[in-house]
């Protein structure tokens, strides 16, 4: 067994689904003598984490042979077993899975079970069956059976095998029974002593056909005698055959003790005729046959015996009319049928000669013409006509002086013409003859082949005239000079290029099925130019051939019909409790995806594909796809509904057609055949006619309507009706509803109207709902008509303005960018009623343009206050324009303040400046403004509540307009507020105007100034962050833009430095913090908690994920995102809206943080699984809406210490193979910093990237430490740092460089520094204790759940 990849075979055994239980045989005797078979069958147990060496060695061994393991399974599957285990990451995993496939279950093997026992029982040996290939065959069927469980004997095999033998066995059966040997006799034993017999018998049965042969060479010489020595040649017949037979014996090896000599006075020789001698000893010479007459066997030759022995069986047995006997003892073909010849010659006449010295007249040659099976001919030539001659002999010789080959092999005879092209093949007879047949009707389609060419000729003369014309032409003398033309079969080529047609299809077919599934015909119909209430383009029939019941779905494309045929075989097979067994469609892409062949295969369906442009061959499907549109289109026009109602008349087209007659059942409809029961028809009524719905109690006040009017457009499985609300564009169901079917909906003006369509019969209105009860007792009518209506219980999105009969371009309308958050409503859909409304949703919008606003009070007034507060800090005065400079343009926006329950707190109006016209270096030199940090804030909060500070939020109001500035800009007069008469004057800014460039640095510099005047220092490590700290006070401010958060020791001074606050600027004092970009602060009676609840409701809305189903973690378990280039694209705008949302949610949400950090990867080019990803947090926030961070009242009585968790997840990115940083930071018991982010470079080990996350956590603790330490607030040192690697504690602690650190970037040593410096401690954390877990991967529910309580986050209500 050669090898040359790492000692396995080069050849494999392959599985291709038929062979399993030898390829698992053969794969487990492989991995036995690699001794990987524990490796497969058991697995890789996980290394500890405390392993030492000796166990880490082993562990890589065994890994060493699970990839082995592995690779050999992959090498011997074939590419359809290979797409099952692809996934799999472990041989045993890999094994397990083709097991389960192939061995399936209990169940599984109990069913495979019973059908092998059933073949078990009735296995029987054929009489022409060897004893060695039966006993294979029993074998095989009875391993099959044990690998499915079953306990057999070695005695009960032998017992069968000898039960079901041929009666030629039966006295060795009864040998070995008397002899007491079948309870302890094996099968092989059995099967070698039956085949000995079996050679005996064998030997024996040569020897008697050989006899009998000669016997019948005997008894055709004597028919030849006549007369009355016909007796005495008999008896002396009888002693030559006893000679013979002596003779046979003795060449057979039997010897002869009788010395004598033989007495042959009785012997007539068959060469001289004279009597004593054989003709083997006969010395007379042998005549020589003459020219003109024609050998049918030679004497003296094994062919003649053969020859001889043919003859006999001829006067025996009636020869087919068609068949042809190969015979090499003779000279010359030779027939009786003289219409399979063509060319007849009498002129060659001749004799020939049998072997009991008589002679038959031949009348002539002719010529014959033989056809293969691919269509060509070959031309037997000089053909002897013998009258009367039942057999047809073909010479073997003739054929070879032709130039034809013979080959003569495994009990065939073949013959070659000259191109060595088979002209026959034949299979040696039971009498040892090798014959052919041809047929009568071939021969003569044969010889019209070959007859003149003068027919065809006159076709070409004719233009190609078809022969039906050319034959009456002639039989009718319509012509002269035109010879009789016979009708022709063969095809002409000229005639096919240019008038071929399509081949008529049979008006109808017979019914190929006997029973319901065993044919469906299937087609997909679209696209529909509208879409429909579901937003479909398509729908897709089902229909069974034996019920003519009719399925329909509506879908949105036609990829989605593997998905439906799915769900349509789970539905009508259990309905029926039969299996589909052919299913007829055209050759759509959709239908002969490999996905849908492989569907089929696996299930047994037969999968039968039209061929292409021919509908015709899909027929039923096709009409049933005609009615089904005729009707609908009906339905719709009659009501004048718009178009995007054609889903609803579909369904209810098919659910009325399923209750119609159709002509291939007699007296029933496709609802009775399909399910036994005659439907009712009681509750049908017109389509889109006007109904009313009875409002419930709990839904109305006592003055509201007691009932609705809504559009009928089909009926429900549970005997409820469809109805439609053309107001609010909802599906609904209800059984109580009254409909009138002869009113209509207006949708000119949206109302309903009694205007009647036609004639109809007054029907008793009282009995409505009796009728419908009834109607009711038809929910068994489990239809896929009823189940695609499901899907227009979404909200309509097609528009009701489709009505009007103004044509309209059909170019897709794009949502401008503004308004794609809004909610559009059409002018047409708001009634008189209705305005009032529309007119209350406008009046909480925000103004267009100025314009629009001076018409509003509020909106007027605040635009006021605006310019005044500009006058009030001086901001500009108003100037003659210079040549030289361009004045900016300036423009209102307008925002509406909202409080976190949503209502309306305050109407902003900012007038700003059009930044994006100024040019850097000319018109503004600096922009950068420092603003606290997030993680600041946090801090700052923690330390608030551990001490228990009060915290006020304050807001400068046009804090911009307080930052002087450097450079001269000029801006025009504010749009609505020009000075009359000053009309062509501008503004000269002596102040920041919002917009500019320069703004937020100059209103950072004012602000500055003015606190560090105040007494406040700013920290160095945090520019946003002033400090003013006394003897017996402190004082904390944490700037960001124009709020700030002050706190401190002291609430006198607090209110002092309000005080001055607001003389030196305008602001509003917002009191205690309760609401802070976008983070809601709540004390509880645990402690102070930080959430944004309203801020996530907000993006659940944005996204319509409000409804959706939760999620309890935000991913799945050990998910890898990568990049896949077959998956679809996602819109990519989208997906950065939901992936900047979720960034801003992590400042409250840490356990959410590695799953945002992770989808962010992805936002160049996203695919379909990283939406689902982003999908699947946001239905995680949807469960989680009112969790955020606790800080605990616990803190107040804390050790001022920063606790820090650090981790990493080694090589965690598929892509590019990069790891996770993750860490956590806790102080005073709360949670204020965390991170989740990838490693910039590629870790070796997992070692290394524990130690370059320790590095980034260190950063942030002695940042952290560094704040704190402005604050004036002592931290106990050092600080710890926990780290669930040791190999990296080892690392951090070593100064020295080795192999294992001595490519490590510089940068990452800061860790090892600190530690040496005594700033950080590194400590071992376990790993169920490690917090930054969290951070790094995608965990189980319950270390998920449990890691989330560390982190701080609770529920509201908790």
């Amino acid at each position: 067994m050669a090898s040359g990849n790492g000692g396995l075979p080069n050849n494999l055994p392959i599985l291709d689904g038929k062979n399993w239980e030898r390829w698992n045989k053969q794969m487990k005797s492989l991995f036995g003598f690699q001794d990987t078979l524990d490796v497969v069958i058991n697995g890789v147990a996980a290394l500890p984490a405390n392993a030492n060496a000796e166990a880490r060695n082993n562990h890589k061994d065994l890994k060493k042979k699970d990839c082995k393991a592995m690779y050999a399974i992959q090498a011997a599957l074939n590419s359809a077993n290979f797409d099952k285990i692809s996934h799999a990451e472990t041989s045993k995993e890999a094994w397990d899975i083709l097991v389960k496939y192939y061995d399936g279950g209990e169940k599984v093997k109990a069913v495979k079970l019973q059908s092998l026992r059933r073949q078990y029982e009735l296995l029987q040996m054929d009489n022409n069956e060897s004893i060695g290939s039966y006993a294979s065959k029993v074998q095989a069927l009875i391993h099959t059976m044990k690998s499915c469980g079953e306990e057999i004997s070695e005695k009960m095999i032998v017992e069968k095998v000898m039960r079901t033998l041929t009666p030629n066995f039966d006295h060795v059966i009864v040998a070995i029974q008397e002899a007491g040997k079948v309870a302890d006799m094996k099968l092989e034993d059995l099967v070698g002593s039956l085949e000995a017999h079996e050679l005996m018998i064998n030997e024996r049965k040569g020897v008697q056909e050989s006899v009998e042969a000669l016997k019948a060479q005997t008894f055709k010489k004597n028919d030849g005698y006549k007369g009355k020595n016909k007796s005495k040649n008999a008896s002396q017949n009888q002693q030559k055959f006893d000679e013979k037979s002596e003779s046979f014996k003795k060449g057979g090896g039997t010897s002869n003790s009788n010395p004598k000599k033989k007495v042959k006075s009785h012997i007539q020789c068959y060469n001289c005729q004279k009597w004593g001698h054989y003709a083997s000893e006969c010395r007379s010479k042998k005549a020589k046959d003459s020219d003109d007459e024609a050998n049918l066997v030679e004497e003296n030759s094994v062919e003649g015996k053969g020859a001889v022995t043919f003859m006999a069986a001829m006067s025996e047995d009636k020869i087919a009319s068609g068949a042809w006997y190969l015979d090499i003892g003779c000279s010359n073909h030779m027939t009786g049928h003289k219409n399979w010849l063509i060319k007849f010659d009498d002129t060659k006449k001749s004799k020939v000669k049998l072997v009991d010295g008589r002679s038959i007249q031949a009348e002539g040659t002719r010529n014959m013409v033989i056809k293969r099976k691919n269509g060509s001919s070959a031309i037997v030539e000089n053909i002897l006509f013998v009258p009367g001659m039942d057999c047809n002999l073909l010479s073997v010789g003739q054929l070879i002086e032709k130039g034809f080959s013979v080959s003569i092999k495994n009990e065939y005879f073949e013959l070659y013409d000259p191109a060595n092209m088979l002209v026959l093949r034949s299979p040696l007879a039971k009498n040892r003859t090798f014959k052919t047949v041809i047929n009568n009707a071939i021969v003569e389609c044969m010889k019209a082949v070959s007859e003149d060419k003068q027919n065809w000729l006159w076709h070409l003369r004719f233009g190609h005239l078809n022969f039906k014309y050319l034959n009456q032409l002639a039989s009718k003398e319509m012509v002269a000079g035109l010879p009789k033309i016979q009708m022709q079969d063969k095809i002409c080529e000229g005639c096919l290029a240019g008038k071929q047609t399509r081949n008529i299809f049979k008006k109808s077919l017979p019914l190929r099925s006997a029973n319901v599934l065993e044919v469906v015909h299937s087609d997909v119909c679209g696209p529909f130019d509208v879409k429909s209430l579901g937003g479909n383009r398509y729908f897709i029939t089902f229909v069974d051939e034996f019920s003519r019941k009719l399925w329909v779905y509506l879908i949105q494309s036609k990829d989605e019909a593997f998905d439906v045929f799915k769900r349509f075989k789970a539905l009508v097979e259990n309905q029926c409790s039969k299996r589909i067994k052919i299913l007829r469609t055209d050759g759509g892409g959709e239908y002969t995806s490999r996905r849908f062949e492989s569907f089929c295969e696996e299930n047994g369906i037969e999968h039968e594909v039209t061929a292409p442009y021919t509908p015709q061959h899909n027929g039923l499907a096709e009409r049933r796809n005609k009615t089904i549109l005729d009707m609908a289109r009906c339905m719709v026009k009659h009501r004048n509904l718009p178009k995007s109602f054609w889903g609803e008349a579909v369904s209810t087209a098919v659910y009325v057609l399923n209750r119609c007659p159709t002509k291939k059942l007699k007296d029933k409809v496709p609802e009775e055949v399909w399910s036994g029961k005659k439907p009712s028809v009681s509750h049908f009524r017109v389509f889109g006619a006007l109904c009313y719905k009875h409002v419930p109690e709990a839904k109305r006040k006592k003055q509201d309507d007691r009932s609705e009017s809504m559009i009928l457009v089909g009926y429900h499985v549970t005997g409820a009706y469809k109805l439609y609300n053309p107001t609010t564009k909802k599906m609904i169901y209800t059984r109580d509803v009254i409909v009138d079917e002869a009113k209509s909906w207006d949708w000119i003006s949206s109302s309903s109207t009694s205007k009647p369509l036609m004639s109809l019969t007054e029907d008793s209105d009282s009995d409505q709902n009796a009728e419908t009860d009834a109607a009711a007792s038809e929910a068994a009518d489990a239809e896929a008509s009823e189940a695609a209506d499901a899907e227009a219980s979404e909200t309509a999105d097609a528009e009701a303005s489709e009505v009007g009969t103004r044509a309209r371009s059909s170019r897709a309308r794009k949502t401008p960018a503004r308004l794609q958050d809004c909610d559009v409503v059409n002018d047409n859909e708001v009634n008189e009623d209705g305005d009032l409304v529309h007119f209350a949703l406008l009046a909480g919008a925000e103004p267009v343009n100025h314009i629009e606003a001076l018409n509003n009070m509020k909106w007027k007034q605040a635009m006021e206050e605006e310019l005044c507060a500009i006058e009030k800090n001086h901001t500009w005065e108003i100037v003659k324009l210079p040549s030289d400079k361009k004045a900016i343009v300036v423009k209102w926006v307008f925002k509406l303040k909202l409080n976190p329950d949503g209502s309306i707190a305050k109407h902003k109006a900012r007038l700003v400046a059009r930044g994006f016209l100024q040019r850097e270096g000319l018109d503004y030199s600096e922009v950068y403004s420092p603003v606290a940090r997030i993680d600041t804030v946090r801090l700052v909060v923690a330390i608030e509540n551990a001490r228990d500070w009060p915290m006020y939020h304050l807001d400068v109001k046009s804090a911009f307009l307080n930052g002087p500035l450097e450079e001269v800009v000029f801006v025009t007069q504010p749009p609505g507020f020009v000075i009359k008469g000053k009309e062509n004057m501008v503004y000269r800014l002596k102040k920041a105007l919002y917009g500019l460039k320069q703004a937020p640095r100059a209103w950072n510099k004012r602000i500055d100034g003015f606190l560090v005047k105040q007494g406040f220092s700013k920290c160095k490590s945090e520019y946003g962050v002033y400090v003013q700290k006394s003897t017996s006070s402190i004082i904390l401010i944490c700037l960001y833009v124009d709020d700030l958060l002050v706190t401190g020791s002291d609430i006198a001074k607090i209110e002092k430095f309000k005080t001055v606050m607001m003389t030196e600027f305008e602001l509003t004092d917002l009191g205690e913090i309760s609401y802070f970009l976008g983070i809601e602060f709540l004390k509880t009676s645990k402690g102070l908690m930080l959430h944004q609840r309203k801020y996530a409701g907000e993006i659940l809305k944005r996204f319509n994920m409000s409804d959706c189903t939760y999620a309890i973690t935000p991913m799945e378990t050990n998910l890898k995102l990568e990049m896949n280039e077959s998956e679809d694209a996602v819109d990519p705008t989208m997906f950065k809206q939901i992936v900047g949302s979720l960034r801003y949610l992590c400042n409250s949400r840490p356990d959410i943080c590695f799953e945002v950090g992770l989808i962010s990867r992805f936002m160049e080019d996203p695919r379909q699984s990283h939406m689902k990803a982003a999908v699947r947090i946001l239905r995680y926030i949807a469960g989680t809406l009112d969790f955020g961070i606790l800080f605990p009242k616990s803190a107040v009585n804390a050790k001022s210490k920063i606790i820090c968790y650090s981790d990493a997840d080694w090589c965690g990115d598929k892509v590019d193979r990069r790891s996770t940083t993750g860490y956590f930071f806790k102080y005073l018991n709360a949670s204020v910093a965390w991170c989740s982010r990838k490693q910039p470079v590629v870790a070796l080990s997992s070692c290394e990237a524990e130690y370059i996350a320790g590095s980034y956590a260190a950063c942030q603790a002695l940042w952290i430490n560094s704040v704190l330490k402005e604050l004036k607030i002592d931290v106990k040192k050092p600080i710890t740092l926990q780290i669930d690697n040791q190999s990296a504690i080892n690392l951090a602690k070593n100064p020295v460089l080795h192999g294992r650190s001595k490519h490590i970037e510089a940068i990452f040593h800061f860790l090892r520094e600190q530690v040496n410096q005594g700033s950080l401690e590194v400590i071992h954390c376990a790993t169920g204790s490690q917090v930054a877990d969290i951070m790094t991967k995608s965990l189980k529910v319950d270390r998920f759940l449990n890691l989330r309580n560390s982190l701080g986050v609770f529920q509201l209500r908790s």
